[in-house]
């Protein structure tokens, strides 16, 4: 059973650098001027979300509003699509986060104008990545990411204290170190080994803080786009390019590969961490696939 025109809003109050508390009770107000209502739920712990999705019981909403960063977003879509019930409400996004990478796809990045197709009812349906594990199935709307950039994302997480400026310390500290992984990909099928900086596989074009990592990349086009760094860019050359992901001129590299793929399986020498929608979680190997137009989101 289904709440309809019912809305459950759940907002990550310390995602990102705005206060979430005080955006929330803007948003909660618009709603309900426009006679819509709403449930609203404030996430506690990491994880939160995801297990209050997971054992929601009856009834349920035909809606669910996102206040919240990448991870929010992360959150909630496996706590959806790992459900037995095939229980798919719309999700509606509202840029509370601080990289916003979906968002910056869909050209949302205010949260009170991004209610715009929500009081319009405004939907379409986008591509989901399924994520395989040895043991598991995750799912993301964004961005797998492995070898360099999960190097970063760990130690970024530990110099949280220092604020944004830790992005660029861990990004120069792993410059500095400038470490090729091996690793075996197989691409729709077809076997390649090579040595590689780092792997961005995406759903999206924007990573980060409004990087278009992957330009060429639509949500709702049934193709994941891939960006290779093979291990032929020294230090140099990998500042210059990685000072490019803000244009996304950084594909027409010499050292970057760009491909666009329906699915792909890492399998590295060595098994390590992967950056999921901004969180470094898993081991390797992982096979990415796509679900197209899986999920109904307001546009």
């Amino acid at each position: 059973m289904l709440k309809n025109n019912h809305i459950l809003f759940i907002v990550n109050p310390i995602s990102g650098i705005k206060n979430n508390q005080v955006i929330a009770k803007q948003i909660i107000q618009i709603l309900n001027d426009n006679h819509i209502t709403v449930d609203t739920i404030y996430t506690k712990h990491k994880n939160y979300a995801k297990e209050y999705i997971l054992n929601m019981k009856n009834p349920l909403y035909t809606s669910i509003l996102i206040l919240g960063g990448d991870g929010t977003i992360n959150e909630i879509l496996n706590g959806i699509l790992l459900r037995k019930d095939r229980y798919l409400p719309i999700f509606g996004f509202l840029p509370g986060g601080t990289g916003n990478s979906v968002l910056h796809d869909l050209n949302y990045l205010d949260p009170i104008s991004a209610l715009a197709p929500i009081l319009n009812n405004s939907i379409k349906y986008i591509d989901v990545m399924s994520l395989t594990f040895n043991h598991h199935v995750e799912y993301s709307i964004n961005i797998l990411g492995w070898g360099l950039v999960s190097d970063i994302a760990i130690l970024a997480e530990k110099l949280r204290f220092i604020g944004q400026i830790r992005y660029d310390l861990a990004s120069l500290y792993y410059i500095m170190k400038l470490k090729a992984r091996d690793c075996q990909l197989i691409i729709d099928n077809k076997l390649y080994h090579d040595k590689y900086i780092f792997i961005l596989i995406q759903n999206t074009i924007h990573t980060g803080k409004g990087m278009k990592a992957a330009p060429n990349a639509i949500l709702d086009d049934g193709l994941i786009d891939i960006v290779f760094v093979n291990q032929a860019a020294n230090r140099f050359e990998l500042i210059k390019l990685l000072a490019k992901l803000s244009s996304g001129t950084h594909i027409q590299s010499e050292y970057v590969q760009y491909k666009q793929v329906h699915k792909i399986k890492l399998l590295p020498t060595v098994n390590e961490a992967v950056n999921i929608d901004g969180d470094v979680k898993n081991q390797t190997p992982v096979e990415v696939s796509v679900l197209s137009k899986k999920l109904p989101i307001y546009y």
